[in-house]
C-alpha cells in the first residue's frame, strides 16, 4: 500500500516509517501538521493515512482527516497517546481503519495495515 505518515515527532515518524516499510508498504509522503497532511493527501492520494492525533500546529489529526475525507475516501490508522473514549469516539466519525495507542510495535502497525 501507499501510505501518508503524519506525526509531529521526528523520531516517531522515523520509527513508524521503518515499521511500515518492513511490513512491505511504501511511505509516499510525510507531514507534521494539518495543512501539510491535507495538501499531501489530496495530491498523493495514498491508500491509507497513518495519522497522529496531536499535530505540530496545535490542531489534531482527526480534524485533518475530516478535511481530507470531504474530497477523498482515504481511511485512517490513528496512532495516539490519547486513549480516552472522547478521542476514540471522535475518530470513529471518520473513515477509521484502526486506532492504536502509543507506543506501538511493528507488529501492531503491520496488523493494522492488512
Amino acid at each position: 500500500m501507499r501510505i501518508l505518515l503524519v506525526d509531529d515527532d521526528q523520531l516517531i515518524r522515523f520509527v513508524h516509517q521503518m515499521f511500515i516499510e518492513r511490513a512491505g508498504h511504501e511511505v509516499v509522503g510525510v507531514a507534521e501538521e494539518e495543512s501539510q497532511a491535507v495538501e499531501l493527501a489530496l495530491s498523493l492520494k495514498p491508500d491509507v493515512i497513518v495519522m497522529d492525533i496531536r499535530l505540530e500546529d496545535g490542531t489534531n489529526g482527526i480534524s485533518a482527516m475530516k478535511s481530507i475525507q470531504q474530497t477523498l475516501d482515504i481511511p485512517a490508522i490513528y496512532i495516539s497517546g490519547n486513549s480516552d473514549s472522547k478521542t476514540f469516539e471522535e475518530a470513529e466519525q471518520t473513515l477509521m481503519k484502526a486506532f492504536l495507542v502509543k507506543p506501538v510495535t511493528q507488529d501492531e502497525i503491520a496488523k493494522a495495515l492488512v
